[in-house]
């Protein structure tokens, strides 16, 4: 049965009851493999059906050329335009049913790099994971992608209940149930939720949060803001774990105005006027404390 092709000759003797057992289980165990099977065999039974209500009889070629050889003319025969009329109704169906491949891509223990079919790239964190269907990214995690460019078909990242959508470009997002945040590195993209878009250029941050678009330009202005509100937007804008080591901080307040700066820099203005001090515990987590 393996070697049985599953061609439309064969489904047609199959419609007409006059396939042999083999043949039968062979069709049988085609359409149950795949969904698009059972589609392509319901449209070429149906296709079948509107174009013959006579059993299968294999066309005698031999005689059917002496017909036509005399007159040098070729007829198209009844059973020649029920063939075509199911080839082409199968066709078009093949085509509305056919689905694009999905790639699964999972980072279980460590990063993966991925060069998708239309070229771009993409690089799944630790613990993240992937589904690429045709230029569209579902995303779970952590990743970096370096899109090729495409004019007439963006290549679209879903991160929860945000779509980003670009052209051609370089940039980083991570994905958690709490924030998702875009960091365009080269190019630019498009972040929406529902009716609310940003756009996120290179060297921007573009984050959502408790239902809000924001777009962060590292032009940071406090007026009069507590320092638990300036801690969190640093936190989600350089990718840090600022924490206060007594939760009563939080409520002391500053002004200030930073453009381009560093996030030492800041935090070394902010903690020298407020009196604290600030400290690495590792790479990506800062202690301030009271000096």
């Amino acid at each position: 049965m393996a070697n049985i092709q599953i061609t439309d000759e064969l489904l047609s003797k199959y419609f007409a009851g006059e396939a042999l057992p083999e043949e039968a289980m062979a069709i049988d165990e085609w359409k149950k493999s795949h969904a698009d099977n059972a589609h392509l065999f319901n449209a070429s039974w149906e296709a079948w059906h509107m174009t013959s209500e006579h059993t299968y009889t294999p066309p005698d070629l031999h005689a059917t050329w002496q017909k036509i050889k005399p007159a040098r003319k070729i007829r198209l025969l009844p059973w020649m335009a029920a063939a075509a009329t199911l080839l082409t109704a199968v066709a078009l169906l093949w085509l509305q049913f056919r689905k694009p491949a999905t790639i699964t891509i999972a980072a279980i223990q460590q990063t993966i790099t991925q060069t998708l079919p239309d070229g771009s790239t993409a690089k799944v964190t630790t613990g993240g994971s992937i589904s690429y269907t045709d230029r569209t990214i579902q995303l779970k995690g952590n990743g970096d992608f370096d899109v090729t460019y495409n004019p007439d078909k963006p290549f679209v990242v879903v991160a929860g209940p945000v779509k980003i959508s670009v052209l051609g470009t370089a940039f980083h997002v991570e994905e958690s149930d709490s924030l998702i945040t875009v960091q365009v590195s080269s190019g630019k993209v498009k972040m929406n939720k529902d009716s609310k878009e940003i756009i996120v250029t290179a060297g921007q941050l573009g984050y959502y949060k408790t239902g809000a678009l924001v777009l962060e330009n590292y032009h940071f202005t406090f007026e009069n803001n507590t320092l638990g509100s300036i801690i969190e937007r640093l936190s989600i804008a350089y990718h840090k774990k600022i924490i206060l080591k007594d939760p009563a901080l939080a409520a002391l307040r500053i002004s200030s105005v930073f453009e381009g700066k560093t996030l030492d820099y800041m935090l070394e203005v902010i903690t020298s006027t407020l009196n604290l001090q600030y400290s690495y515990i590792h790479a990506d987590e800062i202690l301030i404390e009271a000096s």
